[in-house]
């Protein structure tokens, strides 16, 4: 399998979910991704761009989240770009799982999850924008 690559951008709002699930869905079945690797990729899309358009911005303004995909043999690189607030998400801190859920706080589970399910993540702030690299090997 040769590389190959697909783009996508949408805006800060929840109704461009379902056009960028698509887009990657359509993307992975025609590189046949093994099931597993079509998962993780989902997980962690739409938990990051849910977390940035929920709280990347102050304003009400149109903004553009960048989605790049590369896919290798054995491989899958998902790169995410906004120009959210700052935010690495591979600083945040990790839940504690042994609490009962009653007594945890709200949010971080997510992102746990993408943490856990990637190969390798990266966490870059460049130019004033936001760059998450995260890598699937399979």
């Amino acid at each position: 399998m040769k590389k190959t690559e697909l783009e996508v951008r949408l805006g800060n709002d929840y109704a461009e979910l379902p056009r960028m699930i698509d887009s990657v869905e359509e993307f992975l079945q025609s590189h046949d991704a093994p099931s597993a690797i079509a998962y993780k990729a989902h997980l962690a899309l739409e938990e990051m761009c849910t977390n940035i358009i929920k709280y990347g911005y102050d304003d009400a303004n149109a903004h553009e989240i960048l989605i790049h995909l590369c896919q290798e043999p054995n491989r899958l690189t998902i790169r995410l770009e906004d120009d959210g607030h700052e935010f690495n998400p591979l600083s945040s801190a990790e839940p504690d799982l042994d609490k009962p859920l009653a007594e945890r706080p709200i949010g971080g589970l997510g992102i746990h999850l993408v943490k856990k399910s990637m190969s390798a993540l990266d966490y870059r702030r460049e130019n004033g924008r936001n760059i998450l690299e995260m890598r699937l090997d399979y």
